[in-house]
């Protein structure tokens, strides 16, 4: 198994929605919150009535697919995201991931205080059993828990299923997979904005991920 450096990642692509919604939409209101506990969005991606961004192009994909969300990178050093388009302050995120197909050496993971496609914080492992937490910054991409991904027992490697968390709260921000607390960093760079899903691939293409049941609930 290979420790890679996530800053291989060079290019982001992402696009943007206006659908509804009776939470408040992404950029046009102060960010929800509640009483500790509440969920605050679901989604089982059964129907694209949440209005997620979608892509198909140049072999690559993302959008709606047997009541998932499927990510497939068709090009090597590309990810690629998606968001539902509403605005949060603290949340926890917690979502289900699995590797359909294609090389293990790989990343995706869950996105919180997404400000716009150049802004956001990224919670990632690979199928390869690596873990990292990043922040993209004005389109910089850096890894804030060290110089490159971090391994874990806790992963479960290859097409297997991984129950990932995320917490952003306040400054701090950690990554819990399968149950297991895996990193925990502090950054203040973003306060707010949307969450989303986010997967790419190296330099080995034809990267096939598959989320469902995501949650989003107040920490």
């Amino acid at each position: 198994m290979q420790k890679i450096r996530l800053t291989l990642i060079i290019l982001l692509f992402a696009v943007w929605i206006s659908g509804c919604s009776a939470i408040a939409k992404f950029g046009t209101q102060p960010p929800i919150s509640a009483n500790s506990g509440a969920i605050l969005f679901s989604e089982d991606f059964s129907s694209d009535e949440n209005g997620w961004t979608t892509w198909n192009q140049n072999g690559s994909m993302a959008g709606y697919q047997i009541e998932g969300f499927r990510f497939f990178v068709g090009e090597a050093n590309f990810d690629f995201l998606s968001h539902p388009g509403y605005n949060f302050g603290d949340v926890r995120v917690d979502v289900d991931a699995i590797k359909i197909s294609g090389p293990n050496n790989n990343a995706f993971g869950v996105i919180c205080r997404m400000v716009d496609e150049e802004n956001f914080y990224a919670f990632l492992i690979s199928s390869d059993g690596y873990a990292g937490i990043l922040r993209v910054l004005d389109g910089r991409y850096t890894l804030l828990n060290n110089d490159s991904m971090e391994y874990a027992e806790a992963i479960y490697q290859g097409e297997a299923l991984n129950k990932m968390s995320a917490l952003c709260q306040g400054n701090q921000l950690s990554l819990m997979v399968n149950g297991s607390s895996l990193l925990s960093v502090v950054d203040d760079s973003f306060a707010t904005g949307d969450v989303g899903l986010m997967a790419g691939a190296y330099d080995e293409a034809d990267v096939d991920v598959m989320f469902d049941n995501l949650l989003v609930s107040q920490p």
